[in-house]
């Protein structure tokens, strides 16, 4: 199996309702939509993925997450029926302590 290169940082989108309810958890809460792994974007991918799911919502978090601090299985990947590929991590969490920047954006 072929190692993958993950970046130091990667980006996650979440509701500022699900930013709230992490501060008081060790673990980062996160919406029904990574329920099977956790969706991650690049800094290049940012502007793309907030235009597609959350350009129409008013208020959402982007978490900076240092990833040394993950634990799961880290995988680059295409979505089902996509071409574009993003790394996604099964098996794990989010550590609130892996959260090196949280950026409110209205």
């Amino acid at each position: 199996m072929n190692e993958i290169i993950v970046p130091k940082y990667l980006y996650k989108i979440l509701s500022v309702d699900d930013w709230s309810k992490s501060q008081s958890r060790k673990n980062i809460q996160l919406s029904v939509d990574d329920e099977e792994f956790i969706h991650f974007s690049t800094e290049e991918q940012l502007d793309k993925i907030i235009a597609k799911y959350w350009g129409v919502k008013s208020n959402y978090i982007v978490l900076k997450v240092f990833t040394e601090k993950l634990n799961g299985k880290m995988v680059f990947e295409s979505n089902p029926g996509g071409v574009n590929k993003y790394y996604h991590l099964y098996e794990g969490s989010i550590p609130l302590e892996a959260v090196v920047e949280a950026r409110l954006n209205k």
